[in-house]
């Protein structure tokens, strides 16, 4: 038996990293892992990661899996009923994932969406705003009921998406010559002019699909870095938080409480420039939101199902 025994093991994989920690039932984190990305929508080997930095979580504590008392997950591709995300495929690849060997507890599996929200808001009302490889925006509201801005046929855009409208008036010749966005988009594809990027984005018709999404998506530092300073990267930025706002704006109505809070959490929701364009746009626009500081990462929401979960299976 290990020494710190039960334990929960929780799990945050997203579509560039896998964040897995160990706690006590008390709470206290025993272990904090990284790894590669597990997200079966962005990573064809999310199996291998995730069971990897499982074990490098374990090993940092000295504890054995099959003294876990429960594991709670929120993952990118996990399936909501009535998701204008779903692949149509379900979520039978959870058993491939998290079919793991020794683990014999109770496990709690949901959207990385939802542990985002239950450790931003600590299981108030209210909406998180997920953006980073993936995009998601979910209201909870005070009967528990999940909602998301997908179900009104609603998709903001991720990290990748803020990219494809930067590239496109570069490419469309929208972009002034100066602007220091087009020099480094040139950088990025290894071209020497416009044209010459044009061509380079062309060629990458025969590129894995992963491999596409992350080349845009790293981008996406490069055009928040530059807000203020590119015209382009501005109107990118700019219409990219108007979609989020318009998502917003959908769930509100859906909390009874004013203002409604609202949390953001990934790489890109997180930036400085994304916060304030979202602020600001929230109050130009007379929205009943507002942004507020998380309670806890999703890592955080993970271990607090993963507990609530260890809590119910207790005789």
């Amino acid at each position: 038996m290990s020494a710190e025994s039960p334990f929960v093991i929780a799990v945050d994989a997203g579509g560039t990293h896998t964040r897995v920690g160990c706690y006590a039932l008390d709470g206290r984190q025993l272990s904090r892992v990284s790894g590669a990305g597990g997200s079966p929508m962005h990573n064809d080997d999310a199996a291998e990661n995730v069971a990897r930095a499982i074990r490098a979580a374990l090993a940092a504590a000295g504890l054995a899996i099959e003294d876990a008392a429960a594991l709670g997950v929120g993952t990118a591709g996990y399936e909501r009923e009535g998701s204008n995300q779903s692949r149509g495929k379900g979520n039978a690849w959870v058993e491939e994932v998290y079919g793991l060997p020794g683990l014999q507890c109770p496990r709690v599996i949901v959207n990385d969406a939802v542990i985002a929200h239950r450790g931003a808001l600590g299981g108030a009302a209210g909406i998180v705003v997920v953006a980073g490889t993936g995009s998601m925006i979910l209201a909870i509201d005070e009967q528990g009921r999940e909602v998301e801005s997908g179900q009104f046929e609603h998709y903001a855009g991720a990290a990748r998406h803020l990219a494809f409208s930067a590239m496109h008036r570069v490419l469309a010749g929208d972009a002034e010559a100066g602007d220091p966005f087009v020099a480094r988009a040139l950088e990025r594809f290894g071209a020497a002019d416009v044209p010459a990027l044009r061509a380079a984005v062309l060629a990458l018709g025969g590129t894995d699909r992963q491999e596409v999404k992350r080349i845009y998506g790293g981008l996406a530092p490069v055009i928040t870095a530059l807000a203020g300073a590119s015209a382009t990267a501005d109107a990118a930025l700019a219409d990219l938080v108007g979609r989020t706002v318009d998502g917003i704006a959908l769930l509100v109505p859906l909390i009874a409480a004013r203002p409604v809070p609202v949390a953001l959490t990934g790489s890109l929701a997180l930036s400085d420039a994304f916060t304030a364009c979202l602020t600001e746009q929230l109050r130009d626009r007379g929205v009943a939101a507002e942004v507020v500081p998380a309670a806890a990462d999703p890592l955080g929401g993970a271990a607090l199902l993963a507990l609530d979960a260890a809590r119910t299976a207790a005789p």
